[in-house]
């Protein structure tokens, strides 16, 4: 990634223990690792302002795939995985598991629920990681987190 939001690994335990945990998704991970992306420069903004708050970013193992699939595309598989790797070990993030359970209540709770729009199964399942999870806001480029009933990060 050119930027990487774990650049402030080096922030004090004190501010960990009371962090607000933002879901981070597949547009601004995207964002913040392509320099030429329209929203580059506000995810760079946007990751340095809560991790310098003492944040932290919640993600699922579907994130993490969606995220490498682009980057295989855009950058290749050397590049893919360096950047999914780094995020890992990254540990300002914390990656969550996707159980069936969660899958299934994703489609009957938000899939069905909204089928007048055209959310990704992902979306949904970050949805309902932030219900579960009590995380009111996200760090994305994608409005679908509004549509939702939840708050992007600004």
């Amino acid at each position: 990634m050119s930027t990487s939001v774990g650049d402030t690994r080096g922030s004090p335990n004190r501010n960990r223990a009371r962090s607000v945990r933002v879901l981070v998704d597949t547009s601004s991970l995207l964002a913040l690792s392509r320099s030429g992306d329209q929203y580059h420069q506000s995810a760079v903004r946007l990751a340095r302002r809560h991790l310098g708050s003492g944040g932290r970013f919640v993600g699922t193992t579907l994130i993490l795939s969606e995220l490498y699939s682009h980057l295989l595309y855009l950058r290749g598989a050397r590049d893919a995985r360096e950047v999914v790797t780094r995020l890992l070990n990254d540990p300002v993030h914390e990656w969550l598991g996707v159980p069936e359970d969660l899958v299934r209540e994703a489609l009957a709770g938000w899939l069905s629920r909204f089928a007048d729009q055209d959310f990704s199964l992902v979306d949904a399942v970050s949805f309902e990681v932030m219900r579960r999870e009590k995380v009111s806001h996200a760090f994305a480029f994608d409005r679908h987190f509004e549509v939702a009933g939840f708050q992007l990060l600004r």
